[in-house]
């Protein structure tokens, strides 16, 4: 048996992500406010803790999985939070997709109290989670991201370092900018395709031949070509994103027209009540509108 992790956030991707750490040998302990997910961890062999505090005092790294900078400033810096229970020369990995500036004064925070941190944050959503072949995006000191490597490689396929404290929620924040401008221009386009009269399994297979084929038009062939629009990963958290990525391009003084206007357009998806809904629901929103079937 591997050295005991703790792990904080066991959702939609953290909940895999954990399992896939004790199929690699890993003993783990975890806490979520969810009781669900943590009863089908113990099944599995984790401990279960009843606060922050008290899975970091159970083990040497932490890995935090949460939905915001808000939630993981909490768990970490709070009252019967992770530096609470943390012993010196503990590592704090904390994988959620949160605000670069927030997790550079996170690190800062836990580096007071000896404490090393890295944002890892990751890339491939619930599938890739579940097959343990995200993308991962690491920042902080390198000799730390090295002695934490294997514990990605349980979790990851594609493991990357991308510099110091911040870097990693950089690349993430840049990632999923160009995800969801990418999918909002495909079902833009493909609405008007169809609308405009070519069969939809035709303009899709030739599209996916030629220049204008993407990642993010295969991958909604799984789910929203077929009418699921289930997450997955939700457009909420999109949108979450997306205004990080406008809270970065501010801070640099960097113009993001494309950018920003994908963030309204998840505005809207927000505003209809479809939050909860995977981020393929935006072509549902143009079937809506102009009345075509964008579906196999």
């Amino acid at each position: 048996m591997k050295e005991r992790i703790g792990f904080i956030g066991v959702g939609v991707m953290g909940k895999p992500m954990a399992i896939n750490l004790m199929k690699a040998g890993y003993a783990l302990t975890v806490f979520d406010l969810n009781p669900n997910p943590l009863k089908e961890l113990q099944a599995r062999g984790a401990a279960i803790a009843h606060s922050s505090k008290e899975v970091a005092s159970q083990a040497q790294v932490v890995i935090t999985m949460l939905p915001n900078s808000g939630d993981v400033e909490k768990v970490i810096l709070k009252e019967n939070g992770v530096m609470e229970g943390l012993k010196s020369n503990s590592i704090v990995v904390d994988m959620s997709t949160i605000d670069p500036s927030v997790s550079r004064s996170i690190a800062k925070t836990l580096a007071g109290k000896n404490i090393k941190m890295l944002d890892a944050p990751v890339s491939g959503g619930q599938k890739g989670a579940e097959d343990g072949t995200l993308s991962i995006m690491v920042g902080g000191d390198k000799d730390v991201f090295e002695k934490c490597s294997p514990i990605f490689k349980a979790m990851g396929e594609n493991i990357f370092y991308c510099g110091p404290n911040g870097n990693g929620e950089i690349v993430k924040v840049v990632n999923n900018m160009l995800s969801a401008t990418n999918r909002a221009v495909c079902a833009e386009g493909l609405a008007l395709g169809v609308k405009a009269g070519v069969d939809f399994k035709v303009l899709f297979d030739v599209i996916c031949t030629s220049t204008g084929q993407s990642r993010s038009l295969v991958s909604s062939s799984a789910k929203a070509f077929k009418g699921d629009y289930e997450p997955g990963f939700a457009a909420a958290l999109m949108h979450k994103d997306l205004g990080l990525a406008m809270n970065l391009a501010k801070e640099e003084k960097v113009p993001v027209p494309l950018g920003a206007i994908s963030h309204q357009l998840y505005n809207h998806l927000l505003a209809s009540g479809l939050g909860k809904k995977d981020t393929g629901i935006v072509f549902k929103v143009y079937e809506d509108l102009l009345k075509v079937k964008l579906r196999f």
